[in-house]
């Protein structure tokens, strides 16, 4: 009975040493689209996948659709892609026409991506690097995250989104300051799991036509991440900006 039992328990082991290195190598790209956007904008994604190891590698991407309850795809194992040592491959068109939300990208070691989120305009383009993020590297729960600076102007408008990497609906709670530290107003916002929401022209919908420098302090029930998109209106020109944590 214990040599038949030995051998399952090895397998088992493996299984579960196997399962627990890919998920060691999970990242969360925030933000990706493919979708028109205000002021003749069309943002689209482009990654870099590159193997920075000696080995064979792999890995494997998934679209996480915004505002929808993505349980499902992130309980799902995507087909893997194998990468050689060295190896840097270009991917367009990850994101469907017409679509918005967050990528889950799961990789072996020394397998990293960089996403490029960019307006092209006729034969033009201007865009900003979206960093991926593992569950560390994003807003604890208990623990506060601050977006800063804000703009507001004819020439600037500032995006803010959430993503939520978890299993269970979150909510999360936005308390807006402005340049004198003042509350100027609130709201909250539910974030469906593996989902992503953005508020465009975040300030506009605070009544707030003008700011330069406001901060929005955010708040959730479990982990998240979160980011701001400035855009300048005149060039289509966007920067990105993570959470400071306090």
């Amino acid at each position: 009975m214990r040599n038949r039992s030995a051998p399952q328990l090895a397998l088992v082991l493996a299984m579960v040493a196997i399962a627990a290195t890919a998920m060691a190598g999970e990242r969360f790209i925030p933000v990706v689209a493919q979708v028109k956007g205000a002021e003749g904008a069309y943002w689209n994604t482009e990654l870099w996948v590159s193997n920075v190891s000696d080995a064979v590698g792999s890995y494997a991407l998934t679209f996480l659709p915004a505002g929808t309850d993505n349980t499902r795809l992130l309980a799902e194992d995507a087909p893997a892609t194998s990468i050689g040592p060295g190896e840097t491959v270009h991917l367009r068109d990850v994101v469907p026409p017409g679509s918005s939300g967050a990528l889950r990208f799961v990789a072996t070691e020394g397998v990293v991506v960089r996403c490029r989120v960019y307006n092209a305009r006729g034969q033009s383009s201007v865009g900003q690097m979206v960093p991926s993020l593992d569950r560390s590297g994003m807003v604890p729960p208990g623990t506060d995250g601050v977006l800063v600076p804000l703009l507001r102007s004819s020439q600037f408008r500032t995006n803010i989104g959430f993503f939520n990497p978890g299993e269970n609906t979150i909510r999360v709670h936005a308390v807006l300051f402005d340049e004198q530290g003042r509350r100027v107003g609130a709201a909250s916002y539910g974030v469906e799991p593996g989902s992503q929401v953005q508020i465009n022209d975040f300030l506009l919908s605070h009544r707030v036509s003008r700011a330069n420098g406001y901060q929005v302090l955010l708040t959730a029930n479990d982990t998240f991440a979160a980011y701001a998109t400035i855009v300048d209106s005149r060039t289509g020109a966007a920067v990105f900006i993570l959470p400071v944590l306090r």
